[in-house]
């Protein structure tokens, strides 16, 4: 429990830098001075960014749990039921990325550095699911 209250604590606190952070090159012009293709979306995603990790931060240090919700949430049913579902979820999100990304690739709004940037998170999260399932095989 005090470690995700600490998680949430730091989570605020990076939402709260980034935010601050693109805020601040706004104010003294720094995001003009930048070389990339549009410095305007500088100090617009790192606001959009940082104010969702505060969000998301402030929502999870004001949720409070009733003893009877933490042995709810401990339960091994729950808790099969949960990981069913983030697995489906996966299975789901990798194959909308595989198309969102040749629909992307072929309509020309996929530049080379951001296609290769998405295909490497994505091939990184297929090889963890692959180290994981051989290491889950191993020990079960």
């Amino acid at each position: 429990m005090k470690m995700k209250k600490s998680l949430s604590v730091l989570t605020t606190a990076a939402g709260l830098l980034i935010l601050l952070g693109g805020l601040l090159t706004y104010g003294l012009g720094i995001h003009e001075l930048v070389p990339v293709p549009r410095p305007d979306l500088i100090v617009a995603g790192t606001s959009l960014i940082g104010s969702l990790f505060i969000i998301s931060g402030v929502c999870d240090l004001f949720h409070k749990k009733t003893k009877e919700m933490e042995i709810e949430e401990q339960d091994e049913r729950n808790i099969m039921i949960s990981n069913a579902a983030m697995a489906s979820g996966y299975k789901v999100m990798s194959f909308t990325i595989v198309i969102s990304i040749f629909a992307l690739i072929f309509t020309g709004y996929m530049t080379e550095v951001s296609c290769f940037t998405i295909i490497g998170a994505y091939f990184i999260g297929q090889i963890a699911y692959v180290m994981q399932l051989w290491r889950l095989n191993r020990t079960m």
